[in-house]
C-alpha cells in the first residue's frame, strides 16, 4: 500500500479512537469499555496500515487524550495499556511455551493498570475511592484481572471474524 493511503487511514482510525475515547471521557460507564474498543480499531490499523501508523496513532490518542480529556483514568487506561497492547500482541503471541506467553501478557498488564492508576493518585491528585477500604485495592486488581481475561478471549473471536469476514472487503476497498 502506498504511503499516503496508509497515512490516511492512520488518520481517519485515529480520528475515531478520539471520538470514542471522548465517549467514554464524557459517560463514566465507559471509563475501562472505551479503551478496549479502541484497541480493537488500533488491531485492525495495525492489520492494515502497519506497525509504524499504528504506534504514530498510539502516540498521538495519547497524547491528545492526556491533554483534553475530563477522565483521565480513561486517558491513561488507553496510553499505559490498551493503545500498543494490540500492536504488540501479535508479537507476545510468538512467544513459546504458551504459559510464558500467557505469563508475559498478565505482566505487561498489570503493570500497565498499576502505572495508570500511580500515576493518577500522585501525579493528577485523584483520591483512590475504593468502597472496600484498604480490601478495595486488592478487589480491584482481581477485578480488573478478570477483565483482562476476557479480553483476551474476545480478542481472539475478534481477530478470526475480522479475518474471516472483513479483511478481504478491506483489501478490496484499498486496491
Amino acid at each position: 500500500m502506498k504511503t499516503s493511503k496508509q497515512i490516511a487511514f492512520a488518520s481517519i482510525f485515529t480520528a475515531l479512537i478520539l471520538v470514542i475515547m471522548f465517549l467514554g471521557s464524557a459517560l463514566s460507564v465507559l471509563t475501562y469499555v472505551a479503551p478496549l474498543i479502541c484497541s480493537i480499531i488500533m488491531m485492525i490499523l495495525n492489520d492494515i496500515a502497519g506497525k509504524k501508523f499504528a504506534f504514530l496513532s498510539y502516540a498521538a490518542v495519547s497524547i491528545i487524550s492526556i491533554i483534553f480529556l475530563t477522565d483521565k483514568e480513561c486517558a491513561l487506561t488507553f496510553a499505559f495499556f490498551f493503545g500498543y497492547y494490540a500492536i504488540i500482541r501479535d508479537n507476545i503471541e510468538k512467544i513459546k511455551p504458551k504459559w510464558l506467553c500467557f505469563l508475559i501478557k498478565f505482566l505487561i498488564f498489570n503493570l500497565g493498570i498499576i502505572a495508570s492508576q500511580l500515576l493518577l493518585v500522585y501525579a493528577f491528585g485523584i483520591p483512590l475511592d475504593l468502597p472496600w477500604g484498604k480490601w478495595g485495592i486488592l478487589v480491584f486488581i482481581i477485578l480488573i484481572n478478570l477483565v483482562f481475561l476476557m479480553y483476551e478471549f474476545m480478542l481472539k473471536r475478534v481477530i478470526i471474524l475480522y479475518k474471516i469476514k472483513y479483511k478481504s472487503k478491506i483489501d478490496k476497498l484499498l486496491k
